[in-house]
């Protein structure tokens, strides 16, 4: 819009009604239509109905909802033309950036018998369940009770994106300027005013109209909203967008992108976090089952350098996961949806083990010096705590908690890749070689720098050497690695799939864009987990430095290939979206 320059605002009167004057002439479609529209308002005040009422009138119900109804969006693919209007509205009535997108227009098709193809205009479904809201840990969605709206609170955003990992619709948008998670909310103060959504409003077919919806109507004939070939699942959230046609589309029918392969956002803090809070977890366990054994009993001085690695490794899981969050200043707040969020419980569970943890390490380390400057007192009673079989069983249990909390959070989401069973072995089989591994590595480098590994090792336990320790470890290492390389070759299974599911997909990714970092992924933990452990049990342990070496490099390596695994763990999971989202 061409303004006016400074100058002809000032001097006399005539001078600035002809700038105005002007400046009517520049103006947009948007804003004649809105200055038209005012004037004829005011003529309907005296009992006239403005002409242009019917460009949005006839697009919304003529009453609120009543109890047990909601607003919902009505799409008639006959009238869609993919002009993409309703795209545009939305953009720029909400003042979104380049890369953002609440509304989008995908395309439909049958490549098999008779040629068809169908447009297709999809935003957010305002589910009766909407699993957005259900997994926010910050309780930063609410779906009014009255419209049925499903709004995002700005203000309680910490930027976590787990909703986007919930969403199945593909809806939720991450705005990187802001830090926090943005989505549609059926311009919910156009329709305050009785006015239509900017994408109703734009459609020069009229596809696009607010309706009403019984909720327990949805709830039992869910199948018939959201009913679209390629669209996800509706029993997972119950959406409310119906869309119509006269046609009836062939069985062969689906969406133009189902074949388009692309990876997907790596995720970086949640891969290390994943990772070292896994290493936490399996070397917490090893070091309390194996005291509890005996194993461990009479080394206290070793066993409080474990437990001093192990709060270690959870504090740096759980300094590096706030780096993932848009606004990492309000992070104290993903506590509030413990009731409902599996992010939120995770987040607890993983905070309580790093203060158990921390205070198992303190204890045992107290026990072992027994500083002169405590009292006598207290140092036997930390001395017992360290030792005492419930602190143990508690430490170990809550470990177990924690990551089954962990998987939990993936395993809760309609990403096909992640919703199994399968999560959870992965996730304590990371545990278990990762915490392993790490123990195997104290254990060489503890007994060469003490002096003598036999004098070591008859510290450990009667009857059990460090010798026969680091060979039972060496022996397992190899088992579980089979274990967890099996869970992640289950997805290979999918490429004789007839049809393009998620599953499928992802073993496409992984045999194609990302087939360098999985065949990196696989001669790492082939290396570490197999060779190099078979190849010590071939050698034999002696406590020397070679052992200490080989058992640091095992420890590293296997490090770097569950680095590996998380990247592919996020990269070639392939969520649902509706047609051309």
């Amino acid at each position: 819009m061409v303004k006016p320059s400074l100058a002809r605002f000032v001097g006399e009167g005539p001078a600035l009604i002809g700038a105005y004057l002007e400046e009517q002439q520049n103006l947009t479609a948007v804003e004649r239509f809105s200055s038209a529209h005012d004037r004829q308002h005011d003529g309907a005040l005296a009992g006239a109905t403005p002409k242009l009422e019917s460009h949005y009138r006839d697009l919304l119900p003529l009453t609120k909802p009543k109890p047990g109804q909601q607003y919902a969006f009505e799409v008639d693919l006959d009238r869609c033309s993919g002009c993409k209007a309703c795209v545009t509205a939305c953009h720029n009535l909400n003042g979104l950036d380049g890369d953002e997108t609440w509304r989008s227009v995908g395309l439909i098709h049958n490549v098999i018998g008779k040629p068809l193809q169908q447009t297709v205009t999809t935003a957010c479904q305002h589910c009766l369940e909407p699993s957005c809201s259900h997994g926010c840990p910050v309780k930063a969605y609410e779906k009014d009770p009255i419209t049925g709206i499903v709004k995002h609170l700005d203000d309680q955003c910490i930027g976590c994106e787990y909703c986007i990992l919930k969403c199945p619709y593909d809806v939720p948008q991450y705005h990187h300027g802001k830090g926090i998670v943005r989505k549609c909310d059926m311009c919910v103060g156009r329709l305050e005013a009785g006015e239509a959504p900017a994408c109703v409003q734009a459609c020069p077919t009229k596809a696009i109209r607010i309706t009403l919806v019984e909720q327990a109507e949805v709830r039992k004939n869910f199948a018939d909203y959201a009913a679209l070939p390629g669209a996800p699942d509706p029993s997972y959230t119950m959406p409310t967008t119906r869309y119509k046609t006269a046609r009836v589309f062939p069985e062969s029918m689906e969406a133009a992108d189902a074949y388009k392969l692309r990876k997907e956002k790596a995720h970086y803090p949640l891969i290390v976090m994943l990772v070292l809070s896994q290493l936490a977890a399996g070397s917490i366990v090893a070091t309390e089952a194996g005291s509890l054994a005996g194993i461990l009993a009479a080394a206290p001085g070793f066993q409080s350098l474990l437990r001093i690695a192990g709060a270690l490794f959870m504090t740096v899981a759980i300094a590096v996961s706030v780096m993932h969050l848009g606004r990492p200043q309000y992070a104290f707040r993903a506590v509030i949806g413990f009731r409902r969020s599996w992010l939120s419980r995770e987040i607890v569970a993983f905070g309580l083990l790093q203060m158990a943890a921390c205070a198992a390490a303190c204890a045992s380390l107290i026990a072992a010096l027994r500083p002169a400057f405590l009292p006598a007192g207290l140092n036997a009673g930390l001395a017992t705590l360290a030792v005492a079989p419930a602190s143990r069983i508690g430490l170990i249990a809550l470990a177990l908690l924690a990551v089954h909390c962990s998987a939990m959070v993936y395993r809760d989401t309609p990403r096909a890749l992640w919703a199994s069973r399968i999560t959870s072995a992965k996730f304590l089989l990371s545990g278990a070689l990762t915490g392993l591994s790490a123990l195997l590595a104290f254990i060489a480098v503890y007994a060469r720098c003490s002096g003598a590994a036999a004098g070591f090792g008859s510290g450990f336990a009667a009857g059990a050497d460090a010798h026969a320790l680091a060979t039972a470890l060496y022996a397992t290492l190899p088992l579980l690695l089979i274990a967890k390389l099996a869970c992640e070759a289950q997805v290979h299974r999918h490429l004789d799939d007839q049809d393009a599911n998620p599953l499928k997909k992802a073993a496409l990714l992984l045999r194609g864009q990302l087939r360098g970092f999985h065949t990196l992924r696989f001669n790492l933990g082939l290396l570490s987990g197999f060779l190099l452990p078979l190849f010590q049990l071939y050698r034999g342990y002696s406590g020397s430095i070679g052992d200490a070496v080989l058992a640091g490099s095992i420890a590293v390596l296997l490090l770097a290939g569950e680095l590996c695994e998380r990247y592919l763990f996020f990269t070639a999971c392939v969520p649902p979206r509706m047609p051309g989202a």
